[in-house]
């Protein structure tokens, strides 16, 4: 897609009052810097390929090397793009709930305001005490600041989105992301073919590579002993190198997937809070029509509705940033969102 579409995409849906996951990812892709300048690097190692196999007199060590430049560029590029997906979705999830956490602290500051009305109104009546009164005030001051420090820290989730997007927007609506599922992949199955996918294992594996070539060069009569005694050494360094490499990579890969089975642990159980609060809300709705339930009363629970959908998104944000992560030490995208030409 051309990138005067991806702006005229991008207008047409901020017009439309929302932005969507998806729109974004294309946006930052055909704008991030640091993806770009990948993609940038991806083609000038195929140039220099191209160049080196048309001559002739190309050795085959620099033709070695240009050749794992390609290889090592491609993959580069991926994870850069896996890189970026990470940062648009922590960027984007992070905006989402200030957005969704001020509809919570409004309703709390509502009820606040309630509860301090009928704190007047029964001390009027001579069935409150002063003190409650200053609580309730209190409590109404404590829900106003909570509200007044969410809203300040909009500002800076929408310069984080600008960075990770690399244009800059006016905070938009925030479309819901999709409905989050189990991660449906075995810890094995993300094992294999990983030292294919992540940059420093293709780089450890191309360093073992070469370093097997130069022996190999060096092993004859016409070199210079120390020059192969050299070589072999580097090629023990070499070896060492890869397997803390892949050391390194299967623990990142271990923790990252255990997180991401963490969180989903925490979807599971903010849906059942959630509905939990429903039926809650559902009950009180019916006594307060059969008239033995306040309005105080009656909106508390509604706030308690409000507070467990709010972490419901907070717990699916949550899964989802971490499928980024996880996605980030596989080397492969589990979140379904990335779309990478």
């Amino acid at each position: 897609m051309k990138r005067w579409w991806l702006f005229l995409f991008f207008g047409l849906a901020l017009a439309q009052g929302a932005l969507d996951a998806r729109e974004a990812l294309r946006l930052a892709l055909a704008q991030n810097p640091t993806y770009q300048n990948a993609r940038e690097a991806l083609q000038t190692a195929q140039l220099e390929l191209e160049a080196l196999r048309a001559d002739p007199s190309t050795l085959i060590l620099p033709l070695t090397q240009a050749e794992h430049a390609l290889a090592l560029a491609e993959v580069q590029a991926k994870a850069a793009a896996l890189s970026l997906l990470e940062e648009v979705l922590s960027a984007y999830t992070a905006l989402a709930e200030a957005q969704g956490q001020e509809a919570v602290l409004l309703k709390k500051k509502a009820l606040q305001e309630r509860n301090l009305a009928v704190a007047r109104a029964k001390r009027q009546a001579g069935n409150a005490t002063e003190l409650e009164v200053i609580q309730a005030e209190a409590a109404l001051r404590q829900a106003e600041e909570d509200l007044k420090a969410a809203l300040a820290l909009r500002p800076a989730r929408v310069k984080a989105l600008e960075a990770a997007l690399g244009i800059a927007v006016d905070e938009p609506r925030l479309a819901p992301l999709p409905e989050p599922q189990a991660l449906g992949t075995e810890l094995e199955a993300l094992r294999e073919g990983l030292e294919e996918r992540l940059p420093a294992l293709v780089q450890a594996r191309q360093n073992l590579a070469l370093a097997e070539l130069e022996v190999r060069l060096a092993d004859n009569d016409y070199t210079p002993r120390l020059t192969l005694e050299k070589a072999r050494a580097n090629l023990e360094s070499a070896r060492r190198a890869l397997a803390n490499a892949l050391a390194q990579a299967e623990a990142n890969l271990e923790s990252a997937y255990a997180q991401a089975q963490a969180a989903w642990g925490q979807v599971e159980l903010a849906r059942e809070n959630r509905k939990a609060a429903e039926r809650s809300l559902e009950n009180a709705q019916k006594a307060f029509a059969a008239g033995t339930l306040s309005q105080v009363q009656l909106l508390e629970a509604e706030v308690a509705l409000a507070e467990a959908d709010f972490a419901l998104l907070q717990a699916k944000n949550a899964y989802l940033r971490a499928l980024a992560a996880l996605s980030v030490a596989a080397g492969v995208d589990l979140t379904g969102l990335l779309e990478v030409e």
